[in-house]
């Protein structure tokens, strides 16, 4: 007498069903920190503007640095990483820029 397969039961095919939508809902949890990359970019490029690598060199490499690690974690899909060092990048952007532009002031060299 030929043999029968097991009746696939609908717990299995329900249990594999909600393992796949888990990863699939996991896999898509990670977003890409696109606003903190683009204002991090806008900070460095303001700050290149009116040359904080010359006159605030300190914070610009620390921008710089943090920038750099950011795009590059962004690129290997570690977004959090990638954010956290966009936002540093941001902060020592902005206080480069502010640094430069006061000391321009201060020396004569340009309004603020």
């Amino acid at each position: 007498m030929p043999k029968i397969a097991a009746p696939i039961s609908f717990r299995s095919v329900s249990s594999g069903l909600a393992a796949v939508l888990l990863l699939l809902l996991v896999g898509c949890a990670a977003n890409p920190p696109y606003e903190d990359y683009t204002l991090a970019q806008a900070a460095i490029r303001a700050a290149q503007d009116v040359d904080s690598a010359r006159i605030s060199a300190g914070l610009w490499h620390k921008a710089d640095d943090n920038f750099r690690k950011g795009q590059l974690a962004f690129k290997e899909g570690e977004y959090a990483s990638a954010k956290s060092h966009f936002k540093a990048a941001l902060q020592f952007a902005e206080r480069a820029e502010n640094a430069t532009r006061l000391k321009k002031f201060q020396t004569g060299d340009a309004s603020p």
